[in-house]
């Protein structure tokens, strides 16, 4: 059996994960996408009105 048909048996998936790249850019997404939800939630809580800010005005 020679190299070249033992590369077409083979699966996509097999082929794909033994390429650096590819894990490379799994390894950035797992690191990176929490961070990034993690940074999105906190600057729509920092955008958010305080809580105490209107009781504050209404007891001067």
């Amino acid at each position: 059996m020679s190299g070249r048909t033992q590369q077409h048996n083979e699966s996509v998936w097999t082929r794909a994960v033994r390429r650096p790249w590819t894990v490379v850019c799994v390894v950035a997404a797992v690191v990176v996408g929490p961070a990034a939800a993690t940074a999105s939630a906190l600057d729509r809580a920092n955008a958010a009105p305080p809580l105490h800010a209107e009781s504050a005005l209404e007891t001067r």
